[in-house]
């Protein structure tokens, strides 16, 4: 794929009239990846109308990235990731609105994992600048250690920049040096060079994976929403690096044994978030959404909705190991589908209904970690942790301290653990 994706590059420049190259951190890797997998699922064959899209885009991309409602930045995400990937091939703009995808197999290739996603947008911005005569400089940057020689050799890429680039628009301004700044972010992230700042100035510290990533705290998110960013803590930079081998300037000692990759966590997040907004529904998960948590009965009584309940138990078994979490029990009409988050405290039908916010487990082990008060499994580590009456029977002692597989954990169901774990302290200080 690593062949097909630069053979569809060999017309990138900062000159090309179609889209748009990179201009700030809004084209973060992550971004990518969640917008290319929206327009997969909501493509009619190979199409699909910018406008009518753009009101589902924007609640994805607001519940994806945590953001208030009505946050600007979600309609220039979406706005443009489109301008990028037409900008790189892959998209084809038809008309005002509407747009034909051209490479269905890049875009597949880029929704397989985030890492991927990196790889496209650092090939792209790599192929930009061999277009434009610019590697010899670039590599020149990599190789120098000095940083007052660095920063001279940025202001001549910028100057280059000035010349070629359709989308600098005002000259010496500071949105100007955006492009040449997140461009060498992209390739100083796995070619271990120093952050730059918006003035392209040097800051001696080294690049890491959250420069590169959008869905970071402090990119438009309200201080009391967690990030469901997971992915960005186990991108498998040892793949990268494999994957991008001929096209680095600085070479990195390599894991074999890391090179290989699974489908990610944030692929089957995404996905689920997509079934409950209802674009193209799965198992009628999307229509589940649309209906109410709770069923009303006389006298006011509230009961929680049996077909919520019904996705909930279909998803967990569908995503995780059809066994206790926590002792293997594999009896599976005897397994409880049990919320982390209690249903009744859910704020809404998606803490309800998603998968992240349940265990596996024994009718046994669910009374013990029910309501938080015998039993919690730490958010980090995934260390089960009893308070002092569950220690003192001989059934569960021996529970006290073990940990369930950490990819339990290691996922967006930390979350609800974290929040589990408050509650058990609470009940147990």
């Amino acid at each position: 794929m690593i062949k097909s994706i630069i053979n569809n590059l060999s017309n990138v420049s900062l000159s090309k009239k179609r889209g748009r190259f990179l201009s700030d951190k809004s084209y973060g890797y992550d971004t990518v990846f969640f917008i290319a997998k929206l327009i997969l699922r909501n493509c009619d064959g190979n199409k699909f109308n910018k406008q009518k899209l753009r009101p589902k885009a924007i609640s994805f991309i607001e519940d994806i990235f945590n953001l208030s409602p009505g946050t600007a930045g979600a309609v220039n995400y979406f706005v443009e990731t489109l301008n990028l990937l037409d900008f790189g091939n892959i998209l084809e703009k038809e008309g005002r609105n509407t747009y034909k995808i051209v490479r269905k197999d890049i875009l597949e290739y880029i929704c397989e994992n985030p890492e991927n996603a990196y790889i496209f947008i650092y090939l792209l911005t790599f192929y930009t600048y061999k277009n434009d005569g610019l590697l010899g400089l670039l590599n020149k940057y990599c190789q120098t250690k000095d940083i007052s020689e660095k920063e001279k050799i940025i202001y001549n890429i910028f100057n280059i920049f000035q010349k070629k680039s359709i989308s600098i628009g005002a000259t010496g301004s500071n949105w100007s040096k955006q492009l040449v700044k997140y461009s060498l972010i992209i390739f100083g992230y796995v070619n271990n060079q120093y952050y730059l700042t918006r003035t392209l100035k040097i800051k001696p510290q080294k690049i890491t994976i959250e420069d590169v990533s959008l869905n970071v705290k402090g990119t438009r998110t309200p201080d009391h929403l967690p990030k469901k960013n997971d992915y960005i803590q186990s991108f498998s930079i040892d793949y990268v690096l494999g994957q991008l081998e001929p096209y680095l300037f600085v070479k990195s000692k390599i894991d074999p044994a890391k090179t290989v990759i699974t489908k990610s966590l944030a692929s089957d997040l995404a996905d689920l978030k997509l079934d409950i907004f209802n674009f193209n529904a799965v198992d009628g998960v999307g229509d589940i959404y649309d209906q109410k948590q709770f069923n009303e009965f006389e006298n006011n009584i509230r009961r929680r909705n049996p077909s919520i309940q019904s996705a909930f138990r279909k998803n967990l078994l569908k995503h995780n190991n059809k066994f206790c979490s926590i002792c293997k029990f594999t009896f599976e009409k005897f397994l409880i589908a049990g919320h982390i988050k209690p249903y009744t405290m859910c704020d809404n039908t998606y803490d309800a209904i998603n998968h992240f916010n349940g265990l596996l487990l024994c009718p046994n082990h669910d009374k013990l970690f029910e309501g938080a008060k015998y039993m919690t499994i730490d958010s980090s580590s995934g260390k089960i942790i009893l308070n002092d009456t569950a220690k003192c029977s001989k059934d569960f002692i021996t529970l006290d301290g073990q940990h369930i597989d950490k990819r339990m954990v290691h996922c967006e169901r930390k979350h609800y653990l974290r929040w589990h774990n408050e509650q058990f302290y609470k009940q147990n200080t």
